[in-house]
């Protein structure tokens, strides 16, 4: 079993163990984990609504002015999809082909049509059936602008039920929850059997299999669209899916992190998202003019980089009781210089960004914590956290020991901060399996 699934088993292990939860506890981390998952899941495929609109329009039944009516359905769609998920595990309902069909046209609500070509490339129109195999072939173009074949309409009802079969095989055979998800979701994809909607039913079916298994659901963020792009395409050339199910596995961590965090009587609420949004607006605009391929250097080290690091030592700081010692590493900086000299500079506590060009092709910088001897044992954690920035994307790397805790493509210091708060809260329930509590 990989280092990411006995995580989620141990954090598992430790929700079990405070079960029963207040029926008002569950409520309201259901309530959140649905509004999420319908934002996330459908945001992933190009849905225009925001979290907040999502909220909104679930909790309230008010659409957002401006965006398409195709985009509401899309959510209320999913939103009834995913109570009707919940309504079959609570009945104890398996997962069957008919059930599949009835979600997906729970999922579509209503036929629609859309933009399409004719085989020798004229505009058309396609009609979007629901609750029905696909009746022409839907084939897209990957990353690599190769043409991904998926199975031909006709092939499709003896296709899924080969899956069905492989399913209830390895079901019976007591397969990891996470695994057998995560490969249910890998199989359904690469079949797609739908006109649409193909993605969302792959997730949904996943989590069905999570929760009918004590586990919470499995939410593939929308920062993380590309990566989980790439973890698909990457099981496809190497036929091989750990890499896929340690992702999905990652993807589980939140939804746990969520219930206990909840069970603990810690706050679940998250601040307003306008803050997020308007960054993200900005950082949009930001990069698409970044003038012949540069970034502000020393601005984004002083707005982002520095208050960040200064968060993180200060959080750190607070476990200095629970270890014989702390050590953070130099802040170290790297880049590219515009004039294509390399920059590559070390600072300490007095450090003076000046030395920062004003602008440079691209800066990358890593800051990483050494925590030894926890409670008298001889524990050693190493906590680091990695950032590169170019003109096209600011990506951002969480890491405890060897294993990627998070990724987060963007600037805004609320969600940094988040991340680094999953990933303390991660050193936490690792620490706990080590030392035997009074």
């Amino acid at each position: 079993m990989s280092e990411i699934l006995e995580r989620i088993d141990r954090l598992k292990q430790e929700l079990d163990a405070l079960r029963p939860l207040p029926p008002e506890t569950v409520a309201r981390v259901g309530q959140k984990l649905r509004i999420e998952s319908n934002y996330h899941s459908n945001a992933v495929e190009g849905n225009s609504l925001t979290l907040g609109e999502t909220r909104s329009l679930i909790l309230h039944g008010l659409t957002a002015h401006g965006k398409p009516m195709r985009d509401h359905l899309d959510i209320e769609g999913h939103n009834d999809a995913v109570k009707a998920v919940e309504d079959a595990v609570g009945e104890e309902l398996g997962l069957t082909e008919t059930f599949i069909r009835q979600l997906h046209a729970i999922l579509l609500k209503e036929p629609y049509e859309v933009d399409a070509e004719t085989p020798d490339g004229r505009p058309a129109k396609r009609r979007i059936g629901i609750g029905a195999y696909k009746g022409a072939p839907n084939n897209v173009v990957t990353s690599t602008r190769e043409t991904y074949y998926f199975t031909p309409p006709e092939q499709v009802k003896p296709a899924m039920g080969d899956l069905m079969d492989w399913y209830r095989t390895r079901d019976a055979e007591g397969e990891h929850p996470i695994v057998l998800a995560a490969a249910f979701h890998y199989r359904f994809v690469r079949i797609h059997p739908f006109d649409d909607g193909n993605g969302r039913m792959a997730r949904l079916l996943m989590n069905m299999i999570l929760i009918g298994r004590g586990y919470t659901v499995a939410i593939v963020r929308r920062e993380d669209r590309d990566r989980y792009i790439q973890e698909l395409e990457r099981a496809d050339k190497s036929e091989d899916l750990a890499q896929f199910i340690d992702y999905i596995a990652s993807c589980c961590e939140y939804a746990l992190d969520l219930h206990l965090r909840a069970a603990r009587g810690e706050s679940i609420e998250d601040a307003d998202d306008i803050d997020r949004e308007i960054a993200l607006f900005k950082q949009s605009f930001v990069r698409s003019s970044a003038a012949g391929g540069q970034v502000a250097a020393r601005e984004y080290v002083e707005r982002v980089v520095r208050p960040f690091r200064d968060y993180c030592r200060s959080k750190v700081a607070l476990f200095a009781d629970e270890f014989s010692s702390i050590d953070d590493s130099v802040w170290n900086i790297k880049g590219q210089r515009v004039d294509g000299n390399v920059l590559e500079l070390e600072f300490g506590a007095g450090e003076n960004t000046s030395d920062i060009p004003e602008n440079a092709s691209l800066i990358s910088n890593a800051l990483a914590f050494h925590l030894n001897g926890f409670h008298g044992t001889n524990s050693e954690t190493r906590l680091a956290v990695e950032n590169r920035f170019d003109p096209i994307r600011c990506e951002w790397r969480f890491q405890i020991d060897n294993y990627l805790t998070g990724q987060y493509d963007g600037q805004d210091l609320d969600d940094l901060e988040k991340q680094f708060n999953r990933l303390l809260r991660s050193m936490m329930s690792d620490l706990r399996q080590r030392v035997r509590w009074p």
